[in-house]
């Protein structure tokens, strides 16, 4: 079948002045192929083997890759061919991938992937607008989204402008759209690399090249860049916008996000605490604080959402594109500078030892 038959192309324009330009193109091919393929309890290894190459699902394999799972093109395979000729397999990538909890599941998906190609309106043209509010005006970005289905994340980006939204998380039009304009927004963000004009800090070296800070620099670097990054995004595929009565991935997902809006505090402490276990003489691994702040619960989520919608409440949504490009200490910076800053429970003070951090990144580390 013709690859144009099996993706759907989507190219939605935003004619507002002033001139900008979204061009979204959405792969269903990779979630409708395994969707089709647990069906098929003749599928064949040759198949099987080619539905794991397409783009979406060596997405997520990257994806897996990142876990640290040895996920392969032939794991993924052997995984998807036992699924759909009904046998266990018991392998890491078959546990990762949880097509045995898909599988029962295939009639409805199909049928939401139905609904998202058939309602552009309501879903891309819904994201694009969305997006370009967030967007420096005249920007011109051009993202490939791919819909899969499996693993354990909703969805995931890998700093480029490809994303990747898992309809077997989000299997609601309205959540799933959401998600699509989260992940979305890091694509744009990708497609807004710090740049020659906005140097990441530079940190103090010895005579032999690297100093001893550089990695301590990087890591703080790191931290505030995820913050920001994934407060920003949260902010644009805002939670708050679904309607808790629109279903149960609706509700949940609406409650959990306004039970973690709930521990700012908590959610502060920890990263005055990150700052401080990453520059201590034995420093503490940079994935293990990630890990803490950016996994499920994701509470540095949570703060970075509410400093986001801070910043675009008080100075509009344009607040949050000029950012585009920049390093993440400088959205903190602002944020620290508003006029509210510290003073309600929608503009938390930052701790101390974070506001030190970012003076030692402003000033070139």
């Amino acid at each position: 079948m013709p690859r144009c038959q099996l993706c759907l192309i989507l190219v939605v324009l935003s004619l507002s002045p002033p001139a900008r330009a979204t061009m979204l193109i959405l792969d269903t091919q990779a979630a409708k192929a395994v969707l089709s393929a647990l069906n098929t309890s003749a599928l064949s290894s040759a198949e099987a083997h080619a539905i794991a190459e397409l783009p979406g699902n060596q997405g997520l394999i990257r994806k897996a890759l990142s876990y640290k799972i040895a996920v392969s093109t032939n794991a993924f395979s052997e995984a998807l061919l036992a699924a759909a000729h009904g046998s266990a397999l018991d392998t890491p990538t078959a546990r990762y991938l949880h097509f045995d909890r898909i599988k029962p599941k295939t009639t409805m998906l199909e049928a939401l992937i139905r609904t998202i190609e058939t309602h552009p309106a309501d879903f891309n043209t819904w994201v694009v607008d969305r997006i370009d509010a967030f967007s420096p005006p005249k920007s011109t970005v051009k993202v490939s989204g791919y819909l899969v289905v499996g693993g354990t994340s909703g969805g995931f980006a890998f700093d480029d402008p490809d994303f990747f939204l898992n309809l077997d998380q989000f299997d609601e039009f309205a959540p799933a759209r959401l998600l699509l304009a989260h992940e979305f927004y890091h694509a744009v963000q990708a497609a807004h690399p710090v740049g020659p004009a906005n140097p990441p800090p530079r940190p103090h070296t010895t005579a032999g090249g690297r100093g001893p800070d550089h990695m301590v620099c990087e890591h703080l670097s790191d931290l505030f860049d995820n913050l920001y990054q994934e407060g920003s995004a949260s902010y644009v595929g805002d939670p708050l916008l679904l309607d808790a009565a629109g279903g149960q991935v609706a509700a949940t997902t609406r409650a959990e996000f306004e039970t973690g809006l709930k521990h700012l505090g908590a959610h502060r402490t920890l990263l005055e605490l990150a700052v401080v276990a990453l520059q201590a003489p034995d420093p503490v691994p940079y994935d293990d604080i990630y890990a803490l702040g950016f996994y499920v619960p994701e509470p540095l989520y949570k703060l970075g959402y509410v400093m986001a919608k801070a910043l675009a409440q008080d100075q509009g949504p344009g607040a949050l594109a000029a950012f585009l490009g920049q390093p993440g200490y400088a959205f903190v910076q602002q944020y620290a500078r508003l006029p509210l800053y510290g003073k309600d429970r929608d503009h938390p003070a930052l701790g101390p030892k974070t506001l030190q951090a970012i003076q030692r990144l402003a000033s070139g580390c």
